[in-house]
């Protein structure tokens, strides 16, 4: 029921526009204006696709592109909201249009990524609530369901995205406030709003723009109207945290896609127990997110699998012995009958030939007596150059009909280290887990036929960037 009510909504906005029609995102200022074009062409996210492959789905097809430029080029974002009536409102694209309502305010947020290589996270601050958890793709920030009007309206927003789109553009938002304050644009995570003077977001812009390409006559002073400022303050040393509220800060924050934690302001450094996990950051206040290099590998280790975000997480035990280290995590591809629960792991294969005449490579059986592996992309014969491209251009995206997909770099990871016995935990949260969800470096051609994150295939064919 999570994103039930606007789904339906937000379907008939994405049925309006054609698979692969080219829109124009024109942003005007007072001296001029310029164009961003993009496509409104993505695979509908949840959608179960087969395995190796089974009868294809009556939908349309995720587009194909022949490099990750055509990708990028072709990327955008659509915006919603949840209006205190409680009606969530027509979605809007990137660009000119401005997401209104009329001075009501807003309960909720809601994003969806459009081809856009990556995630799209964004949360929302009240006086009352704080900061919400992160959203992605298309869920909307929590609210309360049972009592809208008990709600309160949002004051301030952050959005920010992962992946291969943000190395090329900046996502930037702009908000009005009730009183009528025009608020400068915020920029990849910074804050939009107010914090602390009763104030609340009234309406909110969204602008999608390529890196170095923000026009110069727009202003990106007073972002957020506060009692204080509010965000990262570098200097010599680590970096403080100033909150728009006044009140010291304690919690997570991320400039850019790196993450710190700040204690009344000031970043933690080493090993902090903090959630429930035990974290690593380094003497600049960034969290490690890999910390094979820190600790080395050696397990034992469990493996837990989030299957509603489709991210899998290795942990290795503390000096207690429990598992709240979180080694590394990886982007993965489930399915709708990858099923729930705790196992052990019986078998692993190099290669194994799979439904329809198709091969997996570094398989690891998720427990005793399942057809469900954890395994490459798809390759269409026991040779590392017969990979199908789209297998490994679509991870993160709900594919399979069981098995649990991962690039072929991370499936060999997990065959390599993780040995028969090794518990494996499947379970769904809107959580990703303790670190965000990775994703793929850069898409590769249709035409290309090897995985560049198998050291084999690079070590025969090279890398190719694009």
């Amino acid at each position: 029921m999570r994103r039930f009510f606007h789904n339906i909504m937000f379907a008939a906005l994405l049925l309006s526009l054609s698979v692969g029609q080219i829109l124009t995102a024109r942003a005007t200022s007072q001296s001029g204006s310029f164009s961003i074009p993009y496509y409104s062409d993505e695979y509908p996210e949840g959608l179960p696709m087969p395995e190796e492959p089974e009868t294809k789905p009556a939908v349309e097809k995720p587009p194909v592109y022949e490099k990750t430029a055509d990708v990028i080029n072709n990327s955008t974002l659509a915006l919603t909201a949840l209006a205190p009536t409680p009606q969530w409102l027509p979605g809007i694209n990137s660009g000119d249009y401005v997401l209104s309502t009329s001075g009501q305010g807003f309960l909720a947020l809601c994003i969806y990524r459009i081809g856009l290589p990556g995630d799209v996270l964004y949360r929302t601050y009240s006086s009352a609530g704080g900061w919400t958890a992160w959203a992605m793709n298309g869920e909307h920030t929590s609210w309360n369901v049972s009592y809208p009007s008990e709600s309160p309206r949002i004051e301030a927003i952050q959005i920010r995205v992962t992946g291969v789109f943000s190395q090329y553009y900046d996502i930037y938002y702009a908000t009005v406030l009730s009183d009528g304050t025009l608020c400068g644009w915020a920029r990849n995570g910074e804050s939009s709003g107010t914090m602390g003077l009763g104030k609340y977001i009234t309406d909110i812009r969204l602008f999608v723009c390529p890196k170095g390409e923000f026009p110069e006559d727009w202003s990106t002073e007073h972002r957020l109207d506060g009692v204080a400022e509010d965000g990262f303050i570098f200097g010599d040393g680590l970096p403080t945290f100033s909150q728009g509220n006044g009140q010291p800060f304690t919690g997570w924050a991320w400039h850019e896609n790196d993450r710190y934690y700040f204690v009344n302001n000031t970043a933690l450094t080493g090993w902090q127990y903090l959630d429930g996990y035990k974290y690593y950051f380094q003497e600049d206040g960034k969290l490690v997110t890999d910390l094979e290099p820190v600790i080395g590998a050696n397990g034992p280790y469990l493996i837990k699998v989030n299957k509603q975000m489709n991210c899998v997480t290795v942990y290795v035990p503390d000096t207690d012995g429990q598992f709240i280290i979180p080694l590394k995590s990886f982007l993965c591809s489930t399915g709708g009958d990858t099923p729930i629960g705790t196992f052990k792991s019986p078998e692993k294969l190099r290669w194994q030939l799979m439904v329809h005449d198709v091969y997996c490579q570094y398989l690891t059986r998720l427990g005793a007596g399942l057809h469900i592996l954890l395994h490459s992309p798809v390759y269409s014969a026991p040779n590392c150059n017969t990979l199908d491209a789209d297998t490994y251009n679509m991870m993160g995206y709900v594919r399979s009909s069981g098995c649990i997909r991962l690039v072929t770099r991370d499936a060999k990871w997990i065959y390599d280290h993780c040995p028969v016995g090794t518990t494996i935990q499947v379970y769904n949260s809107s959580i990703v887990g303790p670190y965000d969800r990775p994703c793929i470096d850069y898409f590769i051609p249709k035409t290309q036929t090897w995985d560049p994150t198998d050291p084999d295939a690079v070590a025969l064919y090279g890398v190719i960037q694009q």
